[in-house]
């Protein structure tokens, strides 16, 4: 038989470890069936402030502001993409749907300027305005088909106002920038859209990314794609998060 004290000491270390184990499980947390490995929503975390700053460099122009009618500003096939200076600096708040946008990229002897920030939603996935954490275009069901589908580490859907040297060139015309995966082979800068799969993913390439951003006129007009008067097209392969 154990003495006295030899018990106590059991009991208590019992108890200590038990105590652990609970404030662990309490800490640390445990999942619940198959909870732990999905794919949560952002305001799912409790520490998700909805803020975020993201810049990118390297911009890549696709297709020119000087094009005639009819042209080509998506360019799948990376014929007509035109790398200069410019920026992104994206710096907002998807709780609040509220920040701005600013891209500026050179073209020959003109400066330009885009001030996106103005950010509301006409589908329901786009979250009021801005969304993390969402799969759009291709046959995800989210936006249109233009794009191969692709996850959206962060998107804004809006209105934006472009300036040539200073004056306003485009006002309050559509606009919508994507942090995505990567859509353009990195040697080829072709975007291998659309084609034949077997898996479910889309044409993107996860090991990378990118920021894409359009600004758009309503008027259409069908011999350019996309079927716009004016869609001026851009993206940034250096993404940086502050």
């Amino acid at each position: 038989m154990l003495p006295s004290t030899s018990i106590t000491r059991y009991v208590f270390l019992t108890a200590l470890f038990v105590a652990v184990a609970v404030s662990a499980d309490y800490q640390f947390g445990t999942p619940k069936g198959e909870e732990g490995t999905r794919i949560f929503a952002a305001t799912e975390h409790p520490n998700y402030t909805g803020q975020f700053r993201v810049s990118g460099n390297r911009a890549t122009f696709i297709g020119s502001m000087q094009d005639q009618s009819p042209w080509d500003h998506l360019d799948y096939a990376g014929n007509r993409l035109h790398e200069g200076r410019g920026r992104i600096d994206i710096e907002v708040n998807e709780r609040a749907n509220t920040g701005q946008v600013i891209a500026e990229f050179q073209e020959g002897a003109d400066h330009y300027r885009i001030v996106f920030d103005r950010f509301m939603a006409a589908q329901p996935f786009q979250s009021g305005g801005i969304a993390t954490r969402v799969y759009e275009h291709g046959d995800s069901g989210n936006g249109d088909p233009l794009y191969p589908k692709t996850w959206l580490y962060l998107a804004g859907w809006g209105r934006a106002d472009l300036l040539k040297n200073g004056q306003v060139l485009y006002k309050d015309y559509a606009a919508h920038f994507m942090v995505m995966e990567r859509s353009r082979d990195p040697g080829t800068h072709q975007v291998r859209y659309p084609m034949k799969r077997d898996l479910p993913g889309g044409e993107t390439d996860p090991a990378g990314m990118e920021i894409d951003l359009w600004v758009r006129s309503k008027e259409q007009n069908t011999q350019n794609f996309p079927p716009f008067e004016t869609f001026v097209h851009l993206y940034w392969e250096e993404v940086t998060w502050h």
